[in-house]
């Protein structure tokens, strides 16, 4: 876990708990239900993925991913993404920096802006850039033109858009090359079940095409999350996934299925789809997020919260 972390999820705390019963290593309980994407970032962007969720810890003596446990430094998702970027000179990413774990300073989360700067920053279309233009409103043809082709919103906050209260990196993040997180409204279901996570994201599609909102935009999380009982799961006999990337390989054909009727159904499943484990065979979001960029501008969506309950395979 990430030294100085926020108190441990519910997972987690089973996972730890397990591990301390089964006297094993806890990674060995942790690390299946942590792990949430197999390729590495330029292979994501290379596939066709364009929004990178970011979540950056201090470790005691730099910044590292983390999803439960310590990944990569955050500077290898940054060079991934300088790479992409200068090969691909007509390509737009957002990339959402957050979760800022490890009780960082402000001169630590000055330094991690700095390293964004520094790697990214001939490329990022900030606020100063969009000269008053809100975040919701940039034009994706002016960004391309410009060459500041790179979104970065920076720091913790209510993902939810909530709250008024201020959160660790916020008041850092209305800089010259970085968004504060407020501009990106999440819509996450928290839960194992895909039958509770596609009725979950057809009430937030249904919302986001009858809505009128401008400046912010909206990202659809199209993802499963462990619980407790998730966890406890893979020590029982039978037939129960034993990791997050088994659990979303299973629900994959109906989300396939879903992501077909959001887009037959003429709807948008907002600005951003959010998913587990993109790419390689079956992979759905592409397709879908492509798709939905195909639809006319008054396209008008005929979705309801109506839902028929699936079987995962």
């Amino acid at each position: 876990l990430m030294p100085g972390a926020r108190f441990p999820t519910p997972w987690e705390a089973a996972a730890i708990a397990i591990a301390e019963d089964l006297g094993i290593n806890v990674d060995r309980v942790i690390t299946p239900w942590a792990l949430t994407q197999s390729l590495d970032v330029l292979a994501q962007l290379e596939f066709g993925y364009r929004y990178l969720d970011v979540r950056a810890g201090w470790n005691g003596t730099g910044w590292y991913a983390h999803h439960a446990e310590v990944g990569v430094p955050v500077t290898d998702i940054l060079h991934d993404v300088h790479t992409f970027m200068q090969e691909h000179p007509g390509e737009v990413v957002v990339m959402q920096v957050s979760h800022l774990d490890g009780f960082p300073d402000a001169t630590q989360v000055t330094e991690l802006l700095n390293a964004i700067d520094t790697i990214l920053g001939e490329y990022a279309a900030g606020p100063s850039w969009a000269k008053g233009t809100a975040f919701g409103d940039l034009n994706i043809g002016e960004m391309v033109d410009s060459g500041r082709r790179l979104a970065v919103v920076f720091g913790d906050g209510d993902y939810a858009y909530e709250s008024s209260e201020t959160h660790l990196g916020e008041s850092f993040a209305k800089t010259k090359i970085a968004w504060p997180p407020q501009v990106l409204r999440n819509a996450y279901a928290d839960a194992d079940d895909p039958n509770v996570v596609m009725k979950y994201v057809r009430g937030k599609v249904v919302t986001f095409n009858n809505s009128t909102q401008t400046g912010t935009m909206s990202k659809i999380s199209w993802t499963l999350t462990a619980q407790a009982k998730t966890v406890l799961g893979m020590f029982e006999p039978g037939t129960q996934p034993r990791s997050l990337r088994e659990l979303t390989e299973r629900s994959r054909p109906a989300f396939g299925a879903f992501a077909q009727e959001v887009v037959q159904s003429g709807c948008r499943a907002g600005n951003i789809m959010s998913v587990d484990f993109g790419g390689g065979a079956g992979d759905y979001a592409v397709w879908a997020a492509r798709a939905m960029n195909k639809m006319p501008k008054d396209s008008v969506c005929s979705m309801t919260n109506v839902v028929k309950n699936v079987e995962s395979e």
